[in-house]
């Protein structure tokens, strides 16, 4: 939850420019990374602090982001609770997150407020995206996103923020880091902040020999005796300007081009995919007394060419799939005598543009919303409904209504109920050889109930939750040797779960706990959804000083089944990882990580190896 995640933040590592502050300010530091001073746009579309919020919601800051440098997002996410990662194979490989027993495609990716999950496939290249030019991720659990952000949030919401966001002033950093695999990056970022612009521009890249990503029993034979490398050439913007005391201008961008090697199905050897990743967006802001408007601009694309054919030396580009997502939204608010009123209209255009002939290449979604929230000292309140219209489906209208009680100042119950929808995707609906145009969007009905309990020293949270879905999409298979089929509205399933996070901090030492049990069903056969573990779990315990911080965690996922019939299972695994940084001086900061000390061989998806004891070490110098 948030405040698990926040704790962990503050144990996780205390970043460059904190260093410098006093000695006192520096073991002060996590402290100030409290659920009841964090922020969080994701849970309402609009500030609000995380103690106020009725969804669960976790905000991983700049500074819980150092711990995971020259790893990717995907990495990030593994170790957070109610998530399950699922990789094929080491760095840059095709990942996916599984969230409160929802899939990959039923989780909705944001970057700066624009829609980054892929319209063909689903889900969102998460591994392609550095840690180093992020400034933040917050993680909404649940439902109740759908009525905030439309299609694909039945799980719930994921938001990645730019690097440079919250620059506090002028610098110019330079990173260089070495690892295991072969592994190496480097990075340079500048910042410009005055009273009324901030600028921040950075670039980076990176590099690994990586590992040999599958199995000799890799499923369709697609197994090579060879190391699947990785490169990555990345860069993020921010360009913020206060125009007056009221109107700010802005601009952010996200990018990242990259090579990963993989293994084909066919006999080539060498086989890899070129890929190109970006969210980029415009916006103006207007705040006055009791009135707020924002609009912003934004387009994402998602581009991805295979060479794995027999002719790929020749150049013949075997499989190319461009995504593009342009979004335009509008949003106002009005702060009532009590509480806070939003609404506001969004257009939504998804385009494809394929070497595979879709029978449809693009559609378009408009949306209205309207919201409401109200935080006081016993009671908060969030209630949303969401209408949205799309040009190949019935309109759909979604809602939320939630609230919270505080029997005490340290203690609070609440509940929420939600409805959702996912959208087929284009590979869904038109993927040429199993076209099904005649789909249905997914859709389910969610409940949950919370308690928290909050002082100085500690947060802790418990969070149950059910949820129902109906014309679920599964894939039918018409042809057992080939696999050859396509997707249909054939199932209903049910989830229910229930979710622990306590998190503590004792002068310097900040320890917790995470645990999620989770129960699913497929109606239809009564067996349970593929690759959800039963049971997750992490412990961790850190130390910090004004000079160094350290954290080493233990995370646990149960067995969980890999086919629809149930009949074969992965092994479950326990890793143990350590991070830790040292403050050589205000301005230079050695970080390092071990991960997996116990060199445990696990999977993630079946056939696919995971790395084995890894580790990686950078240095950070920032001139101010």
């Amino acid at each position: 939850m948030t405040q698990s995640v926040l704790v962990i933040i503050g144990m996780s590592m205390t970043g460059v420019s904190a260093h410098a502050a006093t000695s006192e300010a520096a073991i002060g530091e996590a402290e100030t990374t409290l659920p009841s001073l964090t922020f969080t746009t994701t849970a309402t579309k609009t500030p609000t602090l995380v103690k106020n919020t009725i969804a669960q919601t976790t905000v991983i800051d700049e500074e819980q982001l150092q711990r995971y440098r020259g790893q990717s997002v995907i990495d990030v996410l593994r170790g957070q609770g109610g998530i399950y990662v699922t990789q094929n194979g080491g760095d840059g490989a095709s990942s996916g997150v599984r969230l409160r027993g929802y899939s990959n495609s039923q989780v909705l990716v944001l970057i700066d407020g624009i829609r980054y999950s892929s319209a063909t496939a689903g889900g969102a290249a998460l591994s392609l995206l550095p840690v180093d030019q992020i400034d933040r991720i917050e993680i909404v659990y649940g439902a109740s996103g759908s009525s905030l952000y439309g299609s694909d949030a039945m799980g719930g919401v994921i938001q990645v923020f730019t690097k440079g966001q919250n620059a506090q002033q002028s610098n110019v950093a330079l990173t260089v880091g070495g690892g295991t695999e072969n592994s190496y990056k480097g990075q340079i970022t500048g910042q410009l902040v005055n009273s009324a612009t901030t600028l921040s521009l950075s670039t980076g890249y990176e590099k690994t020999n990586g590992i040999d990503a599958t199995k000799p029993y890799a499923q369709f034979g697609i197994h090579h005796a060879d190391k699947d490398g990785f490169e990555s050439k990345n860069a993020s913007l921010v360009a913020k300007h206060k125009v007056n005391d009221n109107v700010e201008i802005g601009a952010t961008g996200l990018f990242a081009k990259s090579t990963t090697d993989i293994d084909s199905g066919s006999e080539v050897p060498n086989a890899y995919a070129d890929q190109k990743n970006a969210a980029v967006s415009a916006f103006a802001d207007y705040q006055q007394d009791k009135l707020s408007a924002n609009i912003k601009y934004g387009q994402s694309y998602d581009k991805s060419t295979t060479y794995d054919g027999a002719d790929w030396q020749t150049g013949r580009l075997d499989d190319v799939i461009n995504t593009t997502q342009k979004q335009v939204t509008i949003q106002l608010g009005y702060q009532l005598p009590l509480g806070k009123l939003i609404g506001g209209y969004e257009n939504l255009k998804q385009e494809v543009d394929s070497s595979n002939d879709y029978d449809v290449t693009h559609r378009t979604i408009n949306s209205e919303f309207l919201g409401y929230q109200l935080a006081q000292d016993k009671y908060d309140v969030q209630l949303n409904v969401r209408h949205d219209d799309n040009s190949q489906f019935d309109s759909k209208t979604t809602y939320n209504v939630g609230g919270a009680y505080r029997l005490s100042p340290n203690t609070r119950i609440g509940a929420s109920y939600a409805t959702n929808f996912r959208a087929p995707t284009f590979n869904d609906l038109y993927w040429p050889g199993s076209e099904n145009p005649n789909l249905k969007p997914e859709t389910s009905k969610n409940a949950e109930i919370f308690i928290e309990n909050s002082n100085h020293h500690q947060h802790t949270r418990v969070t149950a939750y059910q949820s129902k879905f109906t014309d679920k999409l599964a894939w039918v298979t018409t042809d057992p040797l080939t696999y050859a089929g396509q997707m249909q509205n054939i199932d209903k399933a049910d989830i229910n779960g229930i979710s622990l996070t306590s998190d503590w901090q004792l002068n310097n030492t900040l320890f917790g706990l995470g645990y999620d049990y989770l129960d699913t069903e497929d109606k239809k056969t009564g067996k349970e959804l593929i690759y959800q573990p039963k049971n997750k779990g992490i412990v961790y315990l850190g130390y910090q000083q004004p000079k160094y911080d350290i954290r080493t965690e233990l995370q646990y996922v149960g067995e969980r089944y890999r086919d629809a019939n149930n009949s074969q299972t992965l092994d479950s695994y326990t890793l143990l990882n350590l991070t830790g940084n040292y403050y050589v001086s205000p301005n230079l900061t050695i970080s390092s990580r071990l991960n997996n000390l116990t060199d445990k061989d696990y999977e993630t998806v079946y056939g696919y190896r995971q790395k084995g004891i890894n580790s990686f070490v950078s240095l950070t110098y920032q001139w101010f």
